[in-house]
């Protein structure tokens, strides 16, 4: 699993570089999160950026939002920052409150990953996390790809070993904004599709409740295309956290990595972007704290992207009661992999 010593390096500094492919479509990505930073679509109308970034890598070390970054080790909200594994309890760094946030204090989104391109349409990066990081058991080896291919997809693999049984959720935590990174438009104007027929509700604080509510007849329900904005913020689910901050479970017939789940359509149309995906479950974020973010062209604000994050669901550690399928457990000297695809069309 892991690189050679040839082939990866860790640099002090982060390291930038871009994928592209024969129709013009470029990816940026840094070694500082392994973070997505740029997305380029060649259209029509010209060049356009449809992901959020910083406008340096000074920046990007300042943010607080996890701006195109992998999170670590468990992504989303762990309730109270601790949980019992094989008899043993945990207890890991806070940072929302009492809760434990994407892994903790710092966060693999603020790390120097090694990286290595192993060809001009794929970049593959690597992060050893030590036995007790925030608080987590075992050592755990890390490697993240991405690669552009020549119909304009951009295919993430997760690979992952751990020393220790432990809990382990990766995400990229990437906001989209099909209209543009520098436009006004916001993801509240975005159309949205996913194939999910249930959610977690949640606490004022984001965590899970522990039930699993169906998505009839709720403002949840995007099994038939619609705005983000259409019911938004007309619920007490919704008004607990300033809008979509929620998971969903995704139809398990679906998740083949081949198969679409999620589709985002831009406001004016031209640009789609369908998801498919290994992962049980999927976490809408509508950027509701995006407050004051310095971003690549413009201060970005409250739902100036939208976060569309494959993964476990929220707090499965602490609900083993949702089944094995669900359960973000890795085994010791086990090899994990997982995959999601953004298939853009334009």
């Amino acid at each position: 699993m892991r690189l050679t010593q040839e082939q990866c390096q860790t640099f002090r500094a982060p390291k930038v570089i871009a994928l592209t492919n024969q129709n013009g479509m470029k990816v940026i990505l840094s070694s500082l999160g392994a973070s997505w930073v740029s997305c380029i679509l060649p259209l029509a109308t010209g060049k356009r950026d449809v992901v959020l970034g910083s406008p340096n890598m000074a920046k990007q070390m300042e943010q607080g939002v996890y701006l195109g970054s992998i999170v670590r080790r468990v992504a989303n909200r762990i309730n109270n920052s601790r949980f019992t594994l094989n008899e043993q309890y945990y207890q890991l760094a806070n940072n929302q409150g009492v809760h434990c946030l994407n892994g903790g204090k710092h966060s693999f989104s603020h790390r120097i990953w090694g990286i290595f391109q192993p060809t001009p349409q794929k970049a593959v990066f690597s992060l050893t996390s030590p036995v007790g990081d925030q608080g987590f058991p075992g050592q755990l080896d890390v490697e993240v790809s991405y690669e552009l291919t020549e119909d304009n997809q951009v295919v993430i693999h997760h690979t992952y070993q751990s020393t220790e049984a432990c809990p382990v959720n990766l995400a990229n935590h990437i906001y989209f904004n099909l209209a543009g990174e520098d436009s006004v438009r916001t993801a509240l104007e975005h159309d949205l599709y996913i194939d999910a027929d249930q959610y977690l509700p949640t606490y004022m604080d984001g965590i899970p409740t522990g039930e699993w509510y169906n998505v009839a007849d709720t403002n949840f329900d995007f099994r038939q295309s619609k705005r983000i904005g259409r019911d938004f913020l007309q619920d007490d689910d919704q008004r607990r956290v300033g809008g979509y901050d929620h998971t969903f479970i995704l139809n398990n017939t679906l998740t083949d990595g081949l198969q679409t789940v999620a589709t985002l359509g831009a406001p004016s149309g031209d640009v789609r972007l369908n998801i498919a995906t290994t992962q049980p479950a999927l976490h809408v974020y509508s950027g509701n704290n995006l407050l004051a973010t310095s971003g690549k062209t413009r201060t970005y604000v409250p739902y100036s992207g939208v976060v569309i994050a494959t993964q476990f669901p929220a707090d499965a550690i602490n609900h083993p009661e949702w089944g094995e399928q669900y359960s973000s457990i890795a085994f010791p000297q086990q090899m994990y992999q997982n995959q999601t695809r953004y298939q853009f069309v334009f």
